[in-house]
């Protein structure tokens, strides 16, 4: 298979980004903390853990989106700790026996006894999962002094870590612990624009001028198409013209997740047909489907904008080029509410268009009803 689609991508299957794949690995060699915003099935993930992957870089990762629980994450990144010590498998061992874990392992570790005594003591008391929290903070900057190497860690879908306790604010433990790390690269990537933004960028909130701030941007129309292109060849499949590739990646509007679902159908019914020229009605044929498969997620989105006043009737009317009615402060308030929420992008000044190609599409029909 040429194009992956649904799930996180690295190798051969990693498209485009030339520039962002640049600008985010100097941060990571050079150990910078770093925020990575972009809107739902974008590529964020992917993009870390390619550059991460690439390098033979050991990083800890985890999904706050699963992680309902801090007792739960605190596991996963104490077992992290372990793993840079030398001990694989430790929590288990733990949770068996403490003592017999801590002398099987006392004279193995390759930090200071110290450290590793009183991880252990700490697996072992009967302090509040808060208080663990900053205690395993604490536990990865030693290591990453002891050991002298850069740690990299992995918050994916950070701005739900504020589910995880009912009895703290975690993000105000978590930024009081981690600005003292020096040693310890932090990676906060996020889809929820809006909740993102207010983390990072508002000036009362925990995380404000703590890391670089990043937005993953759309593919590259031109350095796709190339790509694309290439990819096909591989298997001796060629389109008709270069305009018909020109006028499939425009219409995707640079959106990865459906330019990939796109393209997969166009290899799938290329294969199932044993055709090896791909024509402007095979494109529109597999482009139609795809976008069926996606019709739930659109009437999602269409249910989320409908959700709050005239947001609807903004993204509409730029979706059909139509004069707003709104006066200009109130169109500028919608779209940027509308740009938080990873609906439409900010092109120039007056300028958006949407994300999301197969809504465009959908809000573009509603017109013609």
């Amino acid at each position: 298979m040429l194009f992956a689609y649904g799930r996180v991508v690295t190798g051969k299957y990693f498209y485009d980004r030339t520039k962002m794949r640049s600008d985010i690995k100097k941060l990571i060699d050079g150990g910078q903390s770093f925020m990575l915003k972009a809107p739902r099935r974008y590529g964020k993930t992917s993009l870390i853990k390619q550059l991460l992957q690439n390098d033979n870089k050991t990083y800890f990762y985890t999904d706050f989106r699963k992680v309902p629980r801090l007792e739960l994450f605190n596991k996963q990144l104490l077992e992290y700790a372990y793993s840079l010590m030398g001990i694989e498998g430790a929590i288990k061992q733990l949770l068996e026996n403490a003592f017999t874990f801590l002398n099987s392992h006392r004279a193995t570790v390759s930090v200071a006894v110290g450290i590793f005594e009183a991880s252990v003591e700490l697996f072992a008391s009967n302090k509040s999962e808060e208080d663990k929290f900053v205690a395993i903070l604490k536990l990865l900057d030693q290591i990453s002094q002891e050991k002298n190497e850069t740690i990299y860690i992995v918050f994916d879908e950070f701005q739900d870590v504020i589910k995880m306790s009912k009895d703290a604010d975690i993000m105000e433990l978590l930024r009081g612990e981690i600005q003292h790390h020096e040693n310890i690269c932090y990676m906060f990537a996020g889809s929820n624009m809006t909740m993102m933004t207010k983390v990072f960028e508002n000036k009362k909130a925990p995380f404000y001028n703590f890391c670089r701030k990043k937005t993953l941007e759309p593919f590259d129309k031109e350095e796709l198409g190339k790509e694309v292109v290439k990819a096909f060849k591989e298997k001796k499949i060629v389109f008709e013209n270069d305009l018909i590739i020109k006028d499939l990646i425009e219409r995707c509007g640079g959106h990865p997740a459906n330019t990939m679902l796109v393209l997969q159908s166009i290899e799938n019914h290329m294969e199932d047909e044993d055709i090896k020229m791909i024509t402007k009605e095979i494109i529109d044929s597999c482009y139609k489907d795809a976008r069926f498969e996606m019709n739930d997620l659109v009437v999602e989105y269409l249910k989320e904008i409908g959700n709050k006043e005239h947001l609807h009737d903004v993204i509409f009317r730029d979706a059909n080029k139509q004069e707003h009615v709104l006066s200009a402060s109130s169109l500028q308030q919608k779209r940027k509410a509308l740009v938080d929420m990873g609906h439409l992008q900010k092109i120039d000044r007056g300028e958006y268009v949407i994300i999301d190609n197969f809504l465009r599409d959908e809000l573009i029909e509603e017109n013609k009803i």
